[in-house]
């Protein structure tokens, strides 16, 4: 029997479902672990034997022999379970979902399996620093930046930034607050307004960069050899001036053009030298028509770009994990 790919993610996510299609059409067995409905859904077993097999089986009758009869794994946005039914005390939902992780983590120790990506990979290469380190020895343009809890030393850097700076998370910004769900996206602090937020980089390491005029905005999405370019006209939209993702990006012109050459070799080669065969970047194309490296999702989203564009992402990303 031919073998599978393993997909691992959340029950509601379109990229996975798009791409299972392709598969399926394909002829291309697949497997779809939910992290979020672990418990009612899925039995795994992991033995000490010297093969190392994880054996996982659905509510369904499908079953998934890792790493043996697995040909690729694609690591989506997995989720912790939601709670066993019965359990509500909270210290024993957490032992549960540490232990699952924990379990799962046994998964990327593997090397036998390719995978889009690793996650181990993921986290090492998602650090904005390094990357815009690794983009500038690429030869490619990044904006002045400084991450501190120093007032001082924030003060000095925003005086050798004309145009004000931005603050900019370095994670995802996502938290929630009595219930409520926040994300804290990036937010211009323009030129006299610097002592405003003074007081508060002493309570919290901020990631400050040198604003930089837009044009437009890109998200390149390479996938294995492809790279697909996306070119995103957000400055005539309220709100997303400063960060797209703030907006319904339904509102916002998506069109798929050419990179350049130089900027297409420099990001392929970013790639390589971080063993990822997929990533999402985000650039700046100033007023100038120079291209800004701002940073590498190296498990972003990329299938809203299908749905805006008709690109074919989701059938890249099935080809890659047929023959990864």
């Amino acid at each position: 029997m031919p073998k599978s790919v393993l997909m691992i993610s959340t029950k509601l996510d379109p990229h996975v479902d798009a791409v299972l299609e392709h598969l399926e059409r394909r002829g291309v067995p697949c497997f779809r672990l939910n992290t979020d409905h672990f418990h009612e859904e899925y039995r795994v077993t992991m033995t000490d034997e010297p093969t190392g097999t994880i054996r996982i089986d659905d509510k369904w009758g499908r079953s998934c022999e890792f790493p043996h009869k697995v040909r690729a794994v694609w690591m989506r946005k997995p989720e912790p379970s939601l709670p066993p039914p019965g359990v509500g005390d909270e210290g024993v939902i957490d032992y549960i979902r540490d232990e699952m992780r924990e379990l799962m983590g046994f998964l990327p120790m593997d090397a036998r399996v390719p995978w889009i990506n690793n996650p181990d990979d993921n986290r090492r290469h998602q650090r904005k620093f390094p990357q815009l380190r690794l983009a500038r020895s690429l030869g490619l343009r990044v904006p002045r930046s400084i991450i501190t809890n120093d007032p001082e030393q924030a003060a000095s850097f925003f005086a050798t930034c004309p145009h004000g700076v931005i603050c900019k998370p370095m994670l995802m910004g996502s938290h929630y607050v009595d219930g409520e769900h926040y994300v804290a996206y990036t937010r211009p602090v323009p030129p006299g307004e610097f002592a405003a937020l003074r007081d508060s980089i002493a309570l919290c390491p901020t990631y400050l960069q040198e604003s930089i005029a837009k044009d437009h905005e890109l998200r390149v999405t390479i996938i294995g050899d492809e790279l697909f370019c996306c070119r995103i006209d957000s400055q005539g939209v309220a709100g997303a001036e400063q960060d797209w993702r703030a907006v319904d990006t339904a509102k916002l012109p998506h069109t798929m053009i050419d990179l350049p050459d130089a900027v297409d070799r420099a990001l392929r080669a970013y790639l390589k030298q971080c063993g990822l065969r997929f990533g999402a970047f985000d650039l700046i194309v100033t007023p100038e028509g120079d291209h800004v490296f701002l940073e590498l999702n190296p498990n972003g989203q990329f299938y809203w770009i299908e749905l805006a564009t008709g690109a074919p992402l989701a059938d890249a990303m099935a080809r890659l994990l047929e023959n990864p």
